[in-house]
């Protein structure tokens, strides 16, 4: 059994994740679609010299040869997609699944941020003796000194 270690993992194994939005949002938009990229040139480039070995091939090489490319085809257009469409690759698509991890996490740090912004702001107003205004708020909340 592998057990966690580095600077990542504390103790029994419980630790902290730190990750920054930005990088996250570089790895999936630039890093991983860039080797993509490159590794779609390179996938074409041994696919047309297949297709260049095939025409002096016959008989039963030449079929077995046909049966390779397909295949080739195939399993290279669903890891990485096509020059035209590139969204069609399982690849492309954990990058865009990366894309929208990255923006939810900075969606609900936000959200969580300005919860606790709010929190605090109607506890000061209760405090104060106000009573707070807004959404969730109760309109008859007493003061804290009269409860």
């Amino acid at each position: 059994m592998t057990t966690p270690v580095g600077e990542t993992y504390m103790g029994d194994g419980q630790g902290h994740v730190a990750m920054s939005i930005g990088e996250l949002h570089m790895l999936a938009k630039h890093t991983v679609m860039d080797k993509v990229d490159e590794m779609l040139d390179a996938l074409d480039a041994i696919g047309k010299a297949l297709e260049g070995l095939q025409i002096s091939w016959a008989g039963e090489a030449k079929n077995e040869a046909q049966q390779l490319i397909d295949r080739w085809t195939q399993v290279s257009t669903a890891l990485f997609g096509t020059k035209e469409n590139p969204e069609i690759g399982v690849l492309s698509r954990i990058a865009g699944g990366v894309r929208t991890a990255a923006f939810t996490y900075n969606k609900t740090e936000t959200t969580v941020q300005e919860s606790w912004q709010k929190l605090r702001g109607d506890l000061q107003t209760i405090l104060d003796g106000g009573t707070p205004t807004g959404e969730g708020s109760s309109k008859n909340t007493a003061p804290i000194s009269q409860v």
